[in-house]
């Protein structure tokens, strides 16, 4: 750790020791887990990450609380190059805010400020930050000798409809973390592959992987679902979610369950209206494709209902697996 330490006061001297502990334990831990990819150096993501230097604790009195909202935790500033961290979260979530936000900035394309494998401010935007708060979690679990214990959370508590369960090891974002637990087991990869793509910005590189490794599910199982199709659906849960947290027109509408009078662009040609009720039947529709195609092609079919959304559903196809398998 030490020598990590020494690399980045040698880029930068002029970094406080504050700065310098947090960014000494992101690239510890990502070097010790092998999760950055073959082919991008470490000195260029030190480079991306000196960029974002300056980390910003607010209160409710400086305009970012006024802009973001009061559920907001953090934000990465491209125009500013800033990282803002609300001061008043309560460790350990604080701290791994931190880390969540140094981990939008080392992914950060400085040419066209976008994040990951999010090129185009579009396409793949939960799984950007399904794969965000993944690091700094284990991250926070690294430093500190701790381990999350996997968790059951009822729909309603993370900005859902009601109905369903939420099975996630992770203190925040919870939802994106459990989507992105089944897309794993349906592409057959494990979590740190979405990690590893998302440092491949250049040229959508990182997307154009993903879409790859998914295009090879849809020929041996034989899906009808384009890749844009599969996308926009994980994109639409992850936009709807996010306009009932961030401070907006429209927040207490979704929450309140109702559909928003505004269609909002998902893709550049598809736009739609918002609602947790749509949002949980595309959750419905990933899960039915992704356990299809995993049963069919023999893989870990009955891990991936463990995930599954709607309880009800989960129930009647863990049912039918009790009777199919009774009758052999």
């Amino acid at each position: 750790m030490n020598e990590i330490k020494e690399l980045i006061k040698q880029k930068d001297s002029s970094i406080d020791e504050q700065t310098l502990y947090y960014f000494t334990n992101y690239f510890y831990v990502i070097i010790k887990e092998n999760l950055i990819p073959d082919g991008i150096s470490l000195d260029e993501l030190i480079s991306n990450a000196l960029k974002y230097k300056n980390i910003v604790f607010y209160d409710e009195n400086h305009p970012k609380y006024e802009k973001l909202g009061k559920d907001v935790k953090g934000e990465r500033d491209p125009k500013t190059q800033t990282l803002y961290i609300r001061d008043n979260l309560e460790e350990p979530l604080k701290e791994m805010v931190i880390y969540h936000e140094l981990h939008h900035a080392v992914q950060t394309n400085p040419e066209t400020n976008q994040v990951g494998i999010n090129q185009d401010g579009k396409i793949g935007r939960l799984i950007m930050e399904a794969q965000t708060q993944y690091v700094a979690e284990r991250i926070y679990s690294e430093v500190h000798g701790i381990e999350f214990e996997e968790r059951k959370i009822p729909s309603e508590k993370l900005r859902m409809q009601e109905g369903g369960t939420i099975i996630s090891s992770l203190h925040n974002y919870e939802q994106y973390d459990q989507i992105l637990t089944k897309l794993a087991i349906f592409l057959g990869v494990d979590k740190e592959y979405f990690v590893k793509i998302n440092y491949l910005y250049k040229d959508a590189k990182g997307l154009k992987e993903l879409e790859s490794k998914y295009n090879e599910m849809k020929e041996l199982c034989g899906l009808n679902r384009s890749f844009e199709d599969f996308m926009y659906m994980i994109d639409y849960i992850y936009i709807t979610d996010y306009m009932a947290y961030l401070d907006n027109s429209d927040k207490e509408t979704i929450l309140s369950g109702k559909e928003t009078e505004n269609r909002y662009l998902i893709y550049e040609n598809k736009a739609e209206k918002l609602s947790l009720e749509r949002q949980y039947l595309y959750q419905e529709r990933l899960d039915l494709v992704m356990y299809d195609a995993v049963r069919q092609n023999g893989g870990d079919y009955k891990t991936i209902l463990k995930y599954f959304v709607d309880d009800m559903f989960r129930d009647a196809l863990y049912k039918e697996l009790e009777t199919t398998q009774g009758q052999r």
